[in-house]
């Protein structure tokens, strides 16, 4: 061979894989021999690199997975306590505003959500709720229903609901 040897040739040299030409110009060129010595350092460098992760991460006790269900446990701790304090101190809606909910008042426009309201309780003449379109269920149609009125913040009347179980206000149908 006149010339040096290809990276092929080296890499079959290392691997193991013999040529008669490239052994008997291995035998006769410093520099093709000097360029085996260091593949074959680089592969030995490789080889104990991966060797030495292996080693690591197979001998390395599984503190983590210790912490992490430690952090699930405390995690979960934390929402039973808070779901557990919410049901303890959620206090449902008394009964009467439940039996006996607001009623809006036809053709009047709905709060904006950012605006104030207020339950006002007054002694509505069945007149006037029977004029605003309401169905009233009442002894005395002369007479007048103590009833909470939905208030907005510019004080126009909004919803209205009767107080006494004697008298009921609903919409008409």
């Amino acid at each position: 061979m006149s010339s040096h040897l290809s990276e092929d040739e080296i890499a079959c040299l290392v691997i193991g894989e013999r040529d008669a030409a490239a052994e008997q110009h291995l035998h006769s060129c410093a520099v093709c021999i000097a360029e085996v010595r260091r593949t074959e350092r680089a592969f030995a460098l490789f080889r104990d690199s991966g060797r030495r992760w292996s080693d690591h991460w197979s001998t390395t006790t599984p503190v983590r997975v210790g912490r992490l269900r430690g952090a699930v446990a405390i995690a979960g701790m934390l929402v039973l306590l808070t779901v557990s304090a919410v049901v303890l101190l959620w206090t449902p809606t008394p009964t009467a505003a439940r039996e006996n909910p607001f009623i809006g008042i036809p053709y009047v426009v709905l709060p904006a959500p950012y605006e104030r309201t207020a339950v006002v309780r007054m002694d509505i003449p069945v007149a006037a709720l029977t004029a605003a379109g309401f169905k009233v269920y009442v002894a005395d149609v002369s007479g007048t229903v103590a009833a909470d009125v939905l208030v907005g913040q510019d004080g126009r009347a909004l919803a209205v609901r009767a107080v006494s179980k004697a008298n009921s206000v609903s919409e008409r149908r």
